[in-house]
């Protein structure tokens, strides 16, 4: 009888295991395409504020070809001077290059597909797209899988003094020139991704 309960408590103990492992995947472990994205936004609250801004890196770890899509987005009240200051995207150029949300969001869901997903402050990021896909009901995410730059950096890099996504760039030599752009920060977390997966990997 005793062996019956062991064999139960074994095969429970695997389970648990398994199921984690389905559910908390080695993000190490790269897939071969994935999609880097970021999003500038006119304030902090998705509730509230606005997306004025998607950019997005398809990665081919493959054939070494990624691609990118850009599109600034026309809010419905005007950006704040603050955040302008910050990014660099003023009310002239979203108004005269911007498309309107309920456009831009349906093709940027078709350029991410069903690829994982990487941002660097990924819940801030997927706050603002989750609800801007609500509000616009435009479209839907594939259950993409999700992985935060910025978690992996505080992993590979326990402490930093700073985290902050320009400061981890010019560690890998990149400029930081075009910061708080969307699709120069996209560049910047891919390489920030790929090297703390790598330091991660080797570490194990």
């Amino acid at each position: 009888m005793a062996w019956f309960v062991i064999a139960i408590i074994v095969a429970a103990v695997i389970y648990v295991w398994v199921k984690r492992k389905i559910s908390r995947p080695d993000l190490t472990i790269l897939p071969e395409r994935f999609v880097v994205f970021d999003l500038e936004t006119t304030g902090l609250k998705p509730d509230t504020h606005e997306i004025i801004e998607i950019g997005a890196i398809r990665v081919n770890r493959d054939s070494g070809k990624h691609d990118t899509f850009q599109a600034l987005v026309r809010p419905t009240k005007k950006i704040p001077k603050k955040i302008t200051g910050i990014t660099g995207i003023t009310q002239d150029m979203v108004e005269k290059d911007g498309d309107f949300l309920e456009t831009a969001l349906p093709q940027f869901i078709e350029f991410v597909s069903d690829l994982p997903l990487v941002s660097f402050n990924a819940e801030f990021d997927m706050a603002f797209l989750n609800a801007a896909i609500s509000k616009t009901q435009v479209g839907a995410l594939a259950n993409n899988r999700v992985s935060c730059a910025l978690k992996m950096a505080r992993r590979a890099w326990p402490g930093r003094k700073s985290y902050r996504l320009s400061d981890l760039a010019k560690d890998g030599r990149l400029s930081s020139d075009d910061t708080h752009r969307a699709l120069g920060d996209c560049k910047r977390a891919m390489v920030v991704y790929t090297a703390a997966a790598a330091k991660l990997r080797s570490a194990t």
